[in-house]
């Protein structure tokens, strides 16, 4: 194992590592800038991490976290190098030193709680020890990030939450059979014939808006403000992720995007009629939740939740990578919110639904589109 007594090794050492776990884009970083400063020793990490070499990746959040000064001014902050050196050594199956979790509460006591209740869940398989520790330690960090598809990656595991139970408990406040579908201007071909695949498949229970009539629907469902602000979004997919949101909070149904279709009427028939609860969402394998297909009833929470955290983030964190600021990432947290209420209070999630994967594709699929294949511009989300 890779700990912290080697950090202090020369230069060699660094070599090593980077060599020995094959990733070149790593070395060729190093060879370059080399690893002797925070921003140097962060970066290599966080290409190792990316590239799933977590251990090595441990290795080298610590030496950037040795070469921090330690203040609260100079970013990365301290504790989060230590935290996600941490959480490396958990994903490469190692325990983390206890010293350094001490170390890592000194600085914050949620992110080493956050820590010791993902080891707890993981190397004993005490999940609702694992999700009390955790709390809701995800306010912390930005919507979307790691800590958010771990917390539903574990609540999914510990039926109290009320996720994977219920199932037959059907909401008073079902999800409307209609769907919504965004394309802001000119679509391609393939786009337009998709349009007309849902028109004739669906006829009245589909509609489709573009950049004119979704102003216009913003400005007569929510006012100037939020009109405005879609039509000024710094990226068109920003737009087409406030508009969902919207759109969703105020009529319910379901949002697909336009580079999707559902597969067959008899898909959309057995997802209709099957979906019981007041929100359904979609988990990809690795607990990201979709915003490409997902549906709910007029003023659910958790879509309520998600639209707001989509306009702070477009004012607070306006660099914020797309995914995290307006995309999937709000509803990941605006779920991790409702599960942590639901585990204060001690009553399951009864009408929130999340299917895997597999389950996505059983209803829709994804088809090649030229504008993808060629680098053309976006227009949907």
């Amino acid at each position: 194992m890779l700990n912290s007594e080697t950090i202090s090794s020369p230069d060699s050492t660094y070599v090593n590592i980077l060599h020995s776990c094959h990733d070149h884009q790593a070395i060729a970083y190093y060879e370059k800038h080399g690893a002797s400063t925070v921003e140097h020793a962060f970066a290599i990490a966080n290409i190792l991490h990316i590239h799933s070499k977590v251990l090595e990746a441990s290795y080298f959040y610590r030496v950037a976290f040795d070469l921090h000064g330690k203040t609260q001014t100079e970013f990365p902050l301290p504790q989060s190098l230590l935290q996600v050196r941490l959480l490396c050594l958990l994903k490469s199956s190692n325990v983390p030193p206890p010293e350094e979790l001490e170390e890592l509460a000194t600085y914050s006591p949620a992110l080493a709680n956050y820590i010791r209740g993902i080891q707890i869940a993981w190397q004993d398989g005490k999940v609702g020890q694992g999700l009390d520790l955790i709390g809701n330690a995800f306010e912390i960090f930005h919507s979307g990030e790691e800590i958010d598809r771990l917390y539903l990656e574990l609540a999914l595991r510990y039926a109290p939450v009320g996720l994977r139970s219920g199932e037959d408990i059907a909401s008073p406040n079902p999800i409307p059979s209609h769907l919504y579908m965004y394309w802001d201007c000119d679509p391609p071909e393939e786009i337009r014939d998709n349009i007309l695949y849902h028109q004739e498949l669906l006829g009245p229970r589909f509609t489709i808006f573009d950049r004119e009539s979704a102003t216009k629907w913003l400005y007569d469902n929510y006012g100037k403000e939020i009109a405005e602000i879609f039509r000024k979004v710094r990226h068109p997919a920003e737009g087409a992720d406030l508009l969902r949101l919207y759109v969703i909070m105020a009529n319910g149904g379901w949002w697909l995007d336009a580079d999707l279709r559902i597969r067959s009427l008899e898909a959309w028939k057995k997802l209709t009629t099957g979906s019981i609860k007041e929100c359904h969402l979609f988990t990809t394998h690795n607990y990201v939740l979709h915003n490409d297909f997902f549906g709910a009833a007029p003023s659910n929470g958790i879509v309520s939740n998600g639209a707001m955290m989509a306009l702070v983030n477009t004012f607070e964190h306006c660099g914020l990578y797309i995914a995290f600021k307006t995309g999937p990432g709000v509803l990941n947290r605006a779920v991790s919110r409702a599960i942590y209420s639901a585990l204060q209070s001690h009553r399951p999630l009864c009408d929130l639904q999340i299917d895997d994967q597999h389950q996505f594709n059983e209803t829709v699929e994804e088809y090649e589109v030229t504008y993808k294949i060629h680098g053309a511009s976006w227009h949907s989300a």
